[in-house]
């Protein structure tokens, strides 16, 4: 048997609070509706004004783990949120019914150039189109969330062959396996997170990248400067950590190399792009999907 937990929250706290939960549950799930068309919708009443704001964070737990929902909710209470926690009541489930459920969750969708699928379903690429495997778990990155769709979005525009790539925040190297698929000749891949790094690894070697495609676990550094230039650089983290990376991100570009950074709402956008041209760096293009922003900024030399 499983123990289903779903927890209601504003929209720009749907990531973060999966974050959180994931830690000490590997089985989550991200539900959006509204300007978010990414899955299912899910069936919550909301009050006309809230609708397209909320999403739906769902926890899967083997039954005899169910004494964890006291240190889940106990982990909510320190994160800084935009609104109001709402959990929902219990729902057990049987193994073959919570399959369902849980794969129900997760399927192939293309974005752009690249299409993303789980293992358990099968999708015919279009011409001019890459597939990358990706199961959800617990790093973040699935193609689902609307930032991780416009990098990808952006990576099937500006990847050519025979680039350099940078992935920084890799989470499940998501973006990194489908930079190569699209015909960089090798993408490094970083993340703070030990999991994440084996986690994208895992999927490098499952989507036969793995050659190309190499996995460290820190962050942007002198040392991986040394590596650089790199002709393309994507970072879909959070507004923040982009501006204090900032100088790093603009030295790690080649001349007329490009970045794409995303993770922040577009309410902060501009607050990002200043940071961003303070380093001699342009914008290319503006994104927005939702509540969220991305930006493509260029460097002459």
């Amino acid at each position: 048997m499983w123990t289903e937990i779903s927890v209601e929250v504003d929209a720009r706290d749907a990531e973060l609070v999966a974050e959180v939960l994931a830690q000490r549950c590997p089985r989550v799930a991200v539900e959006y509706r509204g300007p978010f068309p990414l899955l299912e919708p899910w069936t919550a009443e909301l009050a006309p004004a809230q609708k397209g704001q909320r999403a739906l964070v769902r926890l899967y737990l083997h039954e005899d783990e169910a004494q964890a929902r006291r240190s889940l909710r106990l982990a909510l209470r320190f994160v800084p949120l935009s609104g109001p926690v709402r959990w929902r009541p219990l729902r057990r489930l049987r193994e073959d019914r919570w399959q369902r459920v849980w794969q129900r969750h997760f399927r192939a969708k293309r974005i752009g150039r690249v299409v993303v699928r789980p293992s358990w379903q099968t999708v015919q690429a279009r011409a001019g189109e890459v597939v990358v495997e990706i199961d959800p778990g617990a790093a973040f990155g699935t193609g689902q969330h609307p930032t991780t769709a416009m990098c990808l979005q952006a990576l099937g525009r500006l990847v050519e062959p025979g680039m350099r790539v940078l992935d920084v925040g890799t989470g499940t190297g998501i973006l990194a396996i489908a930079a190569v698929k699209l015909g960089a000749a090798w993408a490094l891949a970083l993340d703070i997170d030990p999991q994440a790094v084996c986690v994208a690894m895992d999927n490098a070697h499952r989507n036969g990248v793995a050659g190309m495609v190499e996995v460290r676990h820190g962050t942007l550094t002198g040392e991986v400067l040394a590596h650089g230039p790199f002709h393309l650089v994507v970072a879909n983290i959070d507004g923040l950590t982009v501006r204090r990376l900032a100088p790093m991100l603009a030295e790690a570009l080649a001349p007329r190399g490009k970045l794409v950074v995303s993770g922040f709402l577009w309410e902060g956008q501009g607050e990002v792009e200043g940071a961003l041209a303070q380093e001699g760096l342009h914008t290319l293009e503006r994104m927005s999907e939702g509540v969220w922003a991305a930006l493509v900024m260029g460097k002459d030399a």
